[in-house]
């Protein structure tokens, strides 16, 4: 399990978005269940949420 302390010490140190906090940390590579947790805690920290778009 990744704290909350370990997401917020990944995003300060330039992660952009909930897949590079799971490529430096392993949060939210199981269930994917902490994923909005991610995206909150990347919110607060002032950081754009990327979102891919499939294109139609």
């Amino acid at each position: 399990m990744v704290s909350d302390r370990e997401i917020r010490a990944e995003i300060l140190t330039g992660a952009l978005d909930a897949d590079d906090v799971a490529a430096r940390c392993d949060a939210g590579t199981r269930c994917g269940g902490c994923r909005p947790v991610i995206d909150a805690l990347l919110a607060e920290a002032g950081v754009s949420i990327r979102r891919a778009f499939a294109a139609a």
